[in-house]
């Protein structure tokens, strides 16, 4: 029998999970409210809705490091793929 492939979605079963993760990588997670999460590490904040989104932003910051912005073909690549 075959196995079945993961399949992950963003929704309130992968919350603990993200802060679990964030924690791991050594980011103090704070909570401001309900709509409003911080992750801070080596004088760095990051702010985003949820930890999911929290999740997110600092992985795409550790990937892309502080020029993270998309440059403009990047961004030209990216409508022509999906804008329709």
């Amino acid at each position: 029998m075959a196995q079945a492939q993961p399949f992950l979605c963003a929704a309130a079963n992968v919350e603990v999970p993200a802060y679990l993760v964030l924690s791991q990588k050594s980011y103090i997670v704070t909570a401001a409210g309900n709509d409003d999460w911080y992750a801070e590490k080596d004088g760095m904040i990051f702010q985003a809705e949820s930890l999911i989104e929290l999740l997110g932003v600092v992985s795409m910051y550790e990937a892309r490091g502080p020029k993270w912005a998309a440059a403009d073909q990047e961004i030209d690549d990216f409508l022509a793929k999906y804008d329709q």
